[in-house]
């Protein structure tokens, strides 16, 4: 039998959100070396960082209440 802490999982969330401000910032990046800087690109750009922060902000919100150290199984041969 397998059990974790249910914290674990904020590892792996952790490790995605690192990621993703990686590709943010290497998209930044692109769009100010390449002077593609428009009007579209600032709207979009704009856009998936608003959905960005939205999307943390709910996160928090949502598991704010949750008892992190309880123990999960993850495999079980019983």
């Amino acid at each position: 039998m397998i059990t974790l802490p249910l914290y674990s999982l904020l590892f792996l969330y952790l490790a995605f959100l690192t990621f993703f401000a990686i590709l943010m910032a290497l998209n930044f990046y692109h769009i100010i070396v390449s002077g593609s800087f428009t009007f579209i690109t600032f709207v979009i750009s704009f856009f998936c960082i608003v959905l960005t922060v939205l999307t943390l902000y709910f996160t928090i919100i949502l598991l704010q209440d949750v008892e992190w150290k309880t123990m999960i199984t993850v495999f079980n041969l019983e």
